[in-house]
């Protein structure tokens, strides 16, 4: 399997978050949609899914180049316990576990994506802002440093109005009946990074770059067809997985079902995704799938043997989702990063 990472401009609000399996679902309906997108054919690649996945997507992460050039990726604290030192006063013990819950970013060299908590950054939310700022010309610089802390976000949520309309009259019928949706707004210039593993008989990068394009066109996720969810894809780079992998913990990059086996321990957050068919399913009886729970992006994985697993990911897919298409499968693997300087 080969892994690369692809650089993505939001162009608009979004309407879903950029979490993989997501990103997996919406590509699987382009290369539905696109015979050529996939060699062979969807369908031969989802029935070995379970098996040997054709494509692994990580969840979307800000991705930061500095004055001297170097790339930088952003990814989410890992979901371990904060633990002050036990000699510490019992007031500073509960300040500084505030203060590091809320540095909820970790900053990760781009050419070494080895992940050592004794020596990784962290930043809080106004601090990443303030680096995604410091990118920005300086004509545009000037109109953020002046925002209040509370909105200093890379990714600020909004509330926007809508109202139930008669979809037979084309009206608001015989009342008014509002309701609000979440949408997200990025930071002004902000770039996401997506890692995506792909078997080399499936997909080629050129197959890759153009079904991500074909997404960012058509608008990913929730309301895309009223503007929500554009971006521009950058030529994808290929990293070198082998080289990080070691003898460590295992950090992932998406949210995950665990496998039965292989793993001691696992720290990680629930995560639940209620999902739903899109394009032609999203018109069906029943569009909605049955519930899955897994593991949040930013959980560590630590394996029995103290060995990582051969292949780039950990997981495994989630079958039996639907009613109305029997063939559904969710990606429930994670491409991950060795992770050293755990100490629970």
């Amino acid at each position: 399997m080969r892994v690369y990472a692809v650089t993505l401009t939001p162009l608009s609000p979004f309407g879903t978050p950029l979490k993989g399996d997501t990103l997996f679902g919406q590509f699987c309906w382009q290369c539905a949609l696109n015979k050529t997108l996939v060699s062979q054919g969807l369908e031969y690649w989802i029935e070995r899914y379970q098996e040997q996945p054709f494509a692994v997507f990580s969840s979307a992460w800000p991705h930061l180049t500095g004055p001297d050039g170097t790339d930088r990726y952003c990814l989410p604290r890992p979901a371990l316990p904060i633990s002050p030192p036990a000699d510490m006063p019992r007031t500073e013990r509960l300040v500084k576990k505030k203060q590091t819950k809320g540095e909820r970013w970790l900053f990760v060299d781009a050419s070494d994506l080895r992940i050592d908590l004794m020596r990784c950054q962290t930043k809080n939310d106004a601090q990443l802002f303030n680096c995604l700022c410091d990118t920005l010309p300086e004509e545009l610089r000037w109109e953020f440093d002046t925002l209040p802390e509370t909105v200093k976000k890379p990714v600020v949520r909004a509330e926007q109005a809508h109202n139930s309309i008669n979809r037979l009259t084309a009206t608001t019928g015989q009342g008014f009946d509002p309701f609000t949706l979440e949408t997200l707004h990025f930071a002004p210039g902000i770039r996401l990074v997506v890692f995506v593993g792909v078997h080399e008989a499936a997909l080629t990068v050129d197959q890759l770059t153009k079904g991500l394009t074909e997404i960012g066109k058509a608008g990913f996720g929730r309301d895309a067809s009223s503007g929500l969810g554009r971006f521009a894809v950058a030529e994808p780079i290929e990293i070198n997985w082998s080289a990080c992998a070691s003898s460590q913990d295992c950090y992932t990059l998406a949210p995950c079902i665990p496998p039965e086996a292989g793993f001691s321990e696992i720290f990680a957050k629930p995560f639940t995704r209620f999902g739903k068919h899109g394009s032609l399913l999203a018109l069906s009886n029943n569009p909605f799938k049955n519930p899955v729970v897994m593991a949040d992006e930013g959980a560590v994985f630590v394996p029995e043997t103290g060995m990582p697993p051969q292949q780039p990911y950990i997981g495994r897919a989630a079958t039996n989702l639907s009613r109305v298409e029997p063939h559904t499968v969710a990606q429930g693997y994670s491409l991950y990063l060795p992770l050293t300087g755990r100490t629970i």
